[in-house]
């Protein structure tokens, strides 16, 4: 995670270039040529855009979080059962120390407005990276001529991101459009869209922010932030606007959740080796009872999206290794069970529903398509509408923004359905609002679903939100577990070999630290997984 490297600008503008739709490309640049010096930041910008995704490399968070669950394995595979593990399997939360070349690129070319994006992708990508690991080398991040660098505290990084996010808005704001080198293609998230950008870094402070909430000595430093964030007006990312990107998918180079989630492994090379087999990332996204029992108690029409049906149904009679309860169409497995084929063969892929969406090789996103799979050609999203409406909803809750509660969390738990697309038309939104109303108001007794029968308001916007971070957002879903007391209760790994009996709250700093870091690294202390608590829990 924290390997000291030079940074080889040639490969990484190389994949950048070649990423992005062509013709915008100066003709006088020759991909294989470019340097330090001659590669400006507008082609390498896409590459580090499409490097911050995360939902594609939360397979084990979304098995801890009782998501999905993957039976066909024997009993011991490491992270899939047990928790034990190592720093390969968080890639996702390892902060790109390109990042400083990016920013250092941007203010050699005299690019204020590369330079502010590169100040929101440090903090996207360091937050997450704190949130995964607590203290890390940061200062000394961007320096290659430090080979062991010091370790920063977690909530000095933090708040020292949050002043980065200030200086990202004043350097956006500030940067003359058309100066800005072809930033209406080379950023392939917004287009040059400076509002849009203003409303990302606000969303993304608010994230920061309500990860520190449920620590009550954080809370003045928390309202000072949200009057900056209100007294800049720009907002936060709004319905039906997520921060997104999309270079131009082709079914030969589909979007990244299609290739690796649809059940037709366009990318083999995703798949896992389990044991002495290989096995597809869409059968590690099958489903886990844990979230789908949820979906079914609740009379919860987003169960056909965050799922599909079995592709073979279970034979009457069949025997089963527990219970499953509800539409049958509608199967999952329990975490970390080892299942005996021999005695119950109808747990395997066919027999279970994997994460929801089209069926049909080959399908291009259209007006129909719903789920999470929604076509080759889907965009991919670094940060949801749906998040974004969430912590606004849990902000007004707490009493720190302004707003109804109520409707706050009505819009949110509304806004998973209309990015499920429930509503079977994504040109007609009322459709899903419909589906979301009629279902709300059926459900009018139950304290998991309708407002006003809810004693505890928090729980209830916790609860609805990790419901609708389902294959969306694992790893928020994580944040929040581990930050409000472990709720909603979801099971431990039923394997026998489990190495805890609380799931971790962090992961270990990866081995070549204690190699090429040994003083800094020691320096943190003894370091336990289940009990070394990241800096914002309480």
């Amino acid at each position: 995670m924290f390997k000291r490297y030079k940074i080889i600008a040639i490969i990484l503008c190389f994949f950048a270039a070649t990423s992005c739709k062509k013709g915008w490309i100066d003709i006088n640049y020759n991909p294989l040529q470019l340097t330090e010096t001659n590669a400006t930041p507008d082609l390498m910008l896409p590459n580090m855009l499409i490097n911050s995704m995360s939902v594609v490399n939360d397979d084990m968070i979304s098995q801890w979080m009782g998501y999905w669950a993957y039976a066909e394995y024997p009993a011991g595979q490491p992270y899939l059962t047990y928790y034990m593990m190592d720093n390969t399997q968080f890639g996702n939360s390892t902060p790109d120390v390109t990042i400083f070349l990016f920013e250092k690129n941007a203010q050699q070319h005299s690019q204020p407005y590369y330079s502010g994006i590169a100040k929101v992708l440090k903090a996207l990508q360091w937050s997450r990276a704190v949130d995964n690991n607590n203290n890390m080398p940061y200062q000394d991040a961007g320096n290659i001529a430090i080979r062991k660098p010091r370790y920063d505290n977690g909530q000095f990084i933090y708040e020292d991101l949050m002043k980065q996010l200030d200086s990202a808005i004043i350097l956006i704001h500030d940067a003359q459009q058309d100066k800005a080198l072809h930033i209406s293609v080379a950023d392939i998230m917004f287009h040059g869209n400076k509002d849009k950008w203003y409303r990302f870094i606000n969303t993304l402070k608010l994230r920061m922010l309500m990860h520190q909430a449920c620590r009550a000595d954080r809370e003045t430093y928390i309202k000072a932030e949200l009057a900056k964030i209100m007294a800049q007006g720009s907002g936060f990312l709004t319905s039906g606007e997520d921060a997104d990107m999309n270079p131009g998918y082709t079914v030969d180079k589909p979007s990244k959740y299609y290739a690796k989630y649809s059940a037709y492994d366009v990318y083999p090379r995703f798949g896992v080796g389990i044991g002495s087999s290989f096995v597809s990332n869409w059968e590690i996204a099958s489903a886990n009872v844990t979230a789908m029992n949820m979906l079914k108690e609740n009379n919860d029409p987003r169960l056909g999206f965050f799922y599909g049906p079995a592709r073979v149904p279970l034979p009457s009679g069949a025997a089963e290794p527990f219970t499953q309860p509800g539409d049958q169409q509608y199967r999952g497995n329990e975490y970390g069970l080892p299942v005996d084929e021999a005695i119950y063969p109808y747990q395997r892929t066919e027999y279970v529903s994997q994460a929801g969406g089209v069926r049909t090789y080959r399908t291009a996103v259209s007006p129909v398509s719903t789920g999470l799979v929604k076509g080759y050609d889907m965009d991919c999203w670094i940060m949801t509408s749906i998040e974004s409406l969430f912590l606004q909803a849990e902000a007004i809750q707490r009493g720190w923004m302004t707003g109804d509660p109520e409707t706050a969390y009505k819009n949110a738990v509304r806004e998973s359905f209309r990015w499920l697309n429930v509503g079977g038309n994504s040109t007609n939104l009322a459709l899903s609002d419909a589906a979301f109303d009629n279902w709300y108001t059926s459900e009018v007794t139950n304290a998991k679903v309708n407002w006003a029968a809810a004693t505890d308001k928090y729980k209830l916007l916790m609860y609805q939100k990790y419901m609708a971070f389902n294959g969306i957002e694992p790893f928020e879903a994580w944040v929040d577990y581990r930050r409000n007391g472990a709720f909603p209760a979801i099971p431990l790994s039923y394997d026998p070999g489990r190495v805890g009996n609380t799931m971790p709250v962090r992961a270990p700093y990866p081995v070549q630290e204690l190699v090429q870091n040994k003083e800094n690294l020691l320096a943190q202390g003894t370091i336990d997984i289940f009990t070394s608590k990241i800096w914002w829990m309480p």
